[in-house]
């Protein structure tokens, strides 16, 4: 009898448990139900697409920096609001020359042939190339029309160390019709480039070639100056040392390489030596388009400048630079770019 209600007492109390339990979850149920009720209605009320486009806009910053940092050579950031759209630019190197040795090898197979010109030992790094003295025609000369790199339409940069060893004027680089540097007689330098511009049907038209001259006296005479021309779709500019002596706004397509890369050359041979020719173009990335339900605002800038290195360019700006990101629900998110190049 006792045995039988001891037994009792344990599948009542096994029941009571079990009861207990049952109860623990539904109500556990309940709460989770309620939760996601809540969170879904949250989840629901986010417009994710919107919120995509700051780090979308992020991205594109970080990608224009690490390009500078990478290549040690100047990117940008383009931005269009009336379109909505965001593009990342920089420089890729496409050809490189030394002139250590006769004929003169180039980077990338481009090694050239030479024509009456010469080296000479002190050269910028080095041997030099040199035309003082040399017959007329006198001229390095690489083909590069069926290189694919060399398609500068939206942009070039050109490095080099020029040394006049005579105050005369004379050609020093041809890139076919598309590119040009000259020094003149006054020792300044004179660059150009063919503009490729288009109707109202999107057609190509004829255009001027763009030309920048720098004030006379820029290049010291018997001393290597470090040169660079560079275009980038809004300005030709031309630094020595440096330091920029002659600017030129410009917006326009460069046309194709139509011909040889030239140094030297014409009736009368420039008086002068060459060095550590380097040159670049502008290679870009996909515009990126901002999700529907987010725009730009009206005041953010056209351009973001990073120098060689990942910083800023201090040149263009002199402060961090922000842009504003509006989405549908009027909130306006800002974007800011350090004057180290991080983004935040």
């Amino acid at each position: 009898m006792k045995r039988s209600s001891a037994l009792l007492a344990r599948k009542r109390s096994g029941s009571s448990a079990a009861a207990f339990t049952l109860i623990e979850l539904v109500f556990t149920m309940g709460l989770i139900a309620l939760l996601l009720g809540i969170g879904l209605g949250a989840v629901a009320s986010l417009d994710l697409g919107a919120h995509a486009a700051v780090g979308l806009v992020q991205n594109t910053l970080r990608q224009a920096n690490n390009w500078a940092v990478a290549r040690r050579a100047p990117a940008r950031v383009r931005i269009d609001p009336a379109q909505g759209t965001i593009r990342a630019e920089g420089l890729d190197v496409i050809g490189t020359w030394h002139f250590e040795k006769m004929p003169p090898r180039g980077a990338f197979g481009l090694d050239g042939n030479v024509f009456g010109a010469e080296l000479v030992d002190d050269g910028y790094i080095g041997k030099a190339l040199t035309f003082r003295g040399m017959p007329a025609g006198a001229r390095y000369e690489v083909d590069v029309r069926d290189d694919p790199a060399y398609n500068l339409t939206t942009g070039f940069q050109v490095h080099c160390a020029l040394r006049p060893e005579k105050v005369a004027q004379g050609l020093v680089l041809r890139l076919g019709d598309a590119l040009g540097i000259d020094v003149t007689s006054g020792l300044g330098l004179r660059a150009f480039f063919g503009a490729q511009r288009y109707d109202e049907l999107g057609n190509p038209r004829p255009a001027s070639k763009p030309s920048l001259s720098t004030p006379d006296g820029v290049l010291r005479p018997d001393r290597w100056n470090r040169v660079i021309v560079s275009y980038d779709r809004s300005e030709l500019i031309v630094l020595v040392e440096g330091i920029v002596v002659a600017r030129l706004p410009e917006e326009a397509d460069v046309i194709a390489v139509d011909g040889p890369l030239v140094l030297g050359g014409g009736s009368r041979p420039w008086a002068g030596s060459i060095d550590s020719l380097v040159i670049s173009a502008v290679g870009e990335e996909d515009a990126v388009q901002l999700p529907e339900g987010s725009s730009f605002a009206a005041d953010s800038p056209r351009e973001i400048a990073f120098a060689a290195g990942g910083g800023l360019d201090r040149s263009i700006h002199a402060e961090p630079v922000a842009l504003y990101v509006e989405l549908g629900s009027g909130e306006r998110i800002k974007v800011q770019v350090n004057l180290f190049g991080t983004v935040e």
